[in-house]
């Protein structure tokens, strides 16, 4: 009977660990199930009380979906007037707030 060295086990161990890791990351997922990219998760549509009520980092998160190509609305505007008051929104969310309110 062959026996393997201390060595041989450890580098089998660490092959078999790594392994399930590189194939998932090419996959897109990561081992947990989650998305590679959190924008994935935002909602392509808000309500203008939903929009109103985001905070200045979900406010960046959304307009960094939009800078990738997402196509994200807010009820009552078109994609375009959508993507404009969100990216004013990132700049200055007073000004997307009162402009919202109108």
């Amino acid at each position: 009977m062959h026996t393997l060295s201390r060595r041989q086990v450890l580098t089998l161990t660490l092959a078999s660990a790594t392994v399930p890791l590189a194939v998932s990351a090419q996959a897109g997922t990561f081992p947990n199930g989650s998305d590679r990219d959190p924008a994935d998760k935002l909602p392509r549509w808000y309500s203008v009380n939903r929009f109103l009520r985001l905070s200045e980092d979900q406010v960046y998160d959304v307009a960094r979906a939009v800078r990738l190509g997402r196509a994200i609305t807010i009820e009552g505007y078109s994609r375009s007037e959508s993507r404009k008051i969100i990216q004013l929104a990132n700049e200055d969310l007073a000004a997307a707030h009162a402009l919202l309110k109108k």
